[in-house]
């Protein structure tokens, strides 16, 4: 026989000096909170370390347990904080970091690192930069030592490197395809951008040719006008931004051979390729 249903009229006996017991509170069923999908929630972020900034990374990877990602999160934050950033950005915050305004080279050898970061910890990130005027690899630099420092990391990263934001100038040249295609092994095969490949590339030939490692103030920038061919379809032109004494030093190997710029960083970046041993296609 099927169960019967008590009736909701039915009193319950209690006995004496006993409380009744109160009916059991109906369930609310809440709003379930969903959470973003972890792999779309992360903003891929990218900085430059010194080496003093690399080496304090990698001792606090070190105590702590925790992979660099974990440490760029931790220290964004408490940077943030410290900055007064709110602690949960609004949606639709600005997630895109300002320019760098300052280049911590000097000489230095950097480290080029790239982590994910949550949303919410790139939007404190672009925020905090913006409010002191740094740009967001700097103010990586600037949050990871102060999270090193709280945490009493030996060492320390030295501001007196950190120089003027160098002027760059656009550059470009037609590459046959050979010598592109090589360009692009060479990027690959040493880690490096193509501005990267074409400075390294340029300042090693302009050295081999006897032209100063470091270049006047008031050098001239201005490359030689080249000798105007038939307009065809050749290769498209192919254009970085080189740095104010990597162009200087360039102007002046065009002017010692008397040769186009297109000439000279043609055979610039061939010589290149050739010490890098990348073969010829």
């Amino acid at each position: 026989m099927p169960r019967k249903e008590p009736s909701p009229r039915q009193v319950a006996f209690v006995e004496p000096g006993e409380a009744a017991a109160e009916p059991p509170a109906p369930r609310v069923r809440r709003p379930q909170r969903l959470r973003e999908v972890q792999w779309t929630n992360l903003r891929t972020t990218s900085a430059r370390l010194d080496a003093d900034t690399n080496d304090r990374l990698t001792a606090a990877v070190g105590r702590t347990g925790q992979g660099v990602q974990d440490i760029w999160e931790e220290a964004v934050n408490f940077f943030a904080d410290r900055t007064g950033i709110p602690e949960e950005m609004p949606a639709g915050a600005d997630l895109k970091l300002p320019s760098p305004t300052e280049y911590r080279t000097a000489g230095q050898d950097l480290k080029h690192t790239t982590v994910r970061l949550t949303t919410n910890t790139r939007a404190r990130l672009a925020a905090a930069a913006s409010s002191l005027g740094l740009g967001g690899s700097e103010c990586i630099v600037e949050a990871l030592n102060a999270w090193f420092d709280e945490l009493g990391i030996p060492g320390e990263y030295d501001r007196e490197k950190v120089v003027a934001r160098p002027k760059l100038y656009s550059t470009g040249v037609r590459l046959d395809d050979a010598t592109n295609q090589r360009v692009r092994a060479a990027a690959e095969q040493t880690g490096e951008n193509l501005t990267g490949v074409w400075e390294a590339a340029i300042n090693a030939y302009a050295g081999r040719h006897g032209v100063p490692k470091q270049m006047p103030e008031g050098s001239e920038m201005s490359l030689p006008t080249p000798r105007r061919g038939k307009s065809g379809s050749g290769p498209k032109p192919m254009a970085v931004r080189l740095t104010e004494n990597t162009r200087a030093r360039l102007v002046a190997v065009c002017v010692r051979q008397s040769r186009t710029g297109a000439e000279v960083i043609t055979e610039a970046l061939n010589a290149y390729c050739d010490r890098l041993g990348v073969p010829a296609r």
